[in-house]
């Protein structure tokens, strides 16, 4: 597609002795999955990209790793260099109930990762594609002109005829572009362990997820190259002590020689921001969004999914600021939203009425694992589940009765 800006193109309005400002197509703020989609999908068809990560790639990043079937086939070769391990089971585990269940697959179901080697990787992809990358660039503040973005940043001032917002929860893009707070967010913690040989090897092969450790939550074990990483949430509105709770849980599941760890804490989003996620010359991918799993709490495959729609929809409307966050919002709801409103209602009957989820895997457990895994592979989706509502009745009648 070639794209023809000549009647998009501002005067500049600097010092006589200046020279004009270069303005690019299109800035990104923040170098994660969702960032480097979006400039990759950019970049790959010609448009001017510029990405602004506020620290210096690779940076630490505090994260599962795990890398879902469903993205994992969308992303470049050069991944594979960062694969620690290959799961090829998922396992649930109810630990009051006495209940576990596992779904095996002869293709990988996670891809084990660290963030910080996946996001270096990812981002390199995006410059080999003609993306400028400017690290240790903190960006201060935007400002929506006529016909462009001024951003405002620690090291200069840039121009971009739109804005993508990559950074996070705390987005300064969203703030600056005027949008209300995340409605939800979740508190998680997340331990790097280094275990002895035999625990290691009882833990190196599946990825684990399991209930009833902390109200309204689970926790979780991923095993990578030569660590496990633990972890532990809530999506409980009630203040919850996640330290106690995920050192209860480590003792629960056996875990009581450590040898080293690394600990640290970050929010997770349960919901997407209120309003449409573009307006004008600015849209959000991610976190920043408010894109995550409600049930898993998984924000890499929304994150690299939104930003390639967020490029999908510039190149679509050619850069047309009348029409370029409509299509945005319709790609995202199609392929994005309308599932994310399914797994917001499963999530409820997951984490807010223990007793029925209990009856739940009582009853299909195995079934229900089988399904988890089917989406994690991309085969299924949340709306699935809700298709058959005379299950659901059921499941109710029987939560009733028992």
């Amino acid at each position: 597609m070639a794209f023809d800006r000549s009647q998009d193109l501002p005067r500049y309005s600097g010092p006589v002795n200046s020279s004009p400002q270069k303005i690019y197509d299109v800035a990104v703020i923040g170098a994660g999955p969702g960032g480097s989609a979006a400039a990759s999908g950019l970049a790959r068809r010609g448009l001017s990209v510029l990405i602004l990560e506020k620290a210096a790639v690779p940076r630490y990043k505090t994260c599962g790793g795990g890398l879902l079937h469903r993205v994992r086939r969308q992303m470049p070769g050069t991944v594979a260099q960062v694969v620690e391990r290959e799961c090829h089971a998922i396992t649930l585990n109810f630990l009051a109930a006495r209940l576990s269940f596992t779904a095996t697959r002869a293709e990988p179901i996670v891809f084990m990762t660290m963030r910080a080697e996946l996001d270096q990787v990812l981002v390199r992809e995006a410059q080999r594609l003609g993306a400028e990358l400017i690290e240790s660039c903190l960006v201060k503040n935007l400002v929506s002109h006529e016909q462009f973005v001024e951003i405002a940043t620690d090291q200069k001032m840039f121009r971009a005829r739109f804005v993508i917002g990559a950074d996070g929860v705390h987005s300064l893009t969203a703030k600056a572009g005027g949008w209300s707070p995340l409605p939800r967010l979740a508190p998680a913690l997340e331990w790097e362990l280094q275990l002895s040989a035999e625990d290691f090897s009882r833990f190196g092969h599946t990825a684990r997820f399991d209930f009833d450790c902390i109200d309204s939550g689970y926790a979780w074990v991923f095993p990578k190259r030569d660590h496990i990483s633990v972890g532990i949430l809530s999506t409980s509105r009630t203040k919850q002590n996640l330290p106690a709770k995920l050192e209860n849980y480590l003792a629960a599941i056996g875990l009581k020689q450590i040898l080293k760890s690394e600990k640290h804490g970050y929010l997770i989003p349960l919901a997407p921001r209120r309003e449409p996620l573009a307006r004008g010359r600015i849209l959000l991918v991610g976190d920043a969004a408010g894109l995550a799993d409600p049930i898993t709490a998984e924000g890499i495959s929304y994150a690299w999914q939104s930003g390639q729609l967020a490029a999908e929809a510039l190149v679509e409307t050619d850069l047309n600021v009348a029409t370029a966050a409509a299509r945005y919002q319709a790609l995202l709801e199609k392929n994005i939203l309308r599932d994310l409103r399914a797994g917001r209602f499963l999530a409820r009957v997951l984490y807010d009425y223990p007793r029925l989820r209990t009856v739940a895997f009582r009853w299909q457990g195995q079934r229900l694992t089988e399904f988890v895994a089917a989406v994690v592979m991309g085969e299924r989706g949340y709306a699935d589940a809700l298709k058959n509502p005379a299950s659901w009745l059921k499941l109710f009648d029987r939560g009733k009765r028992l």
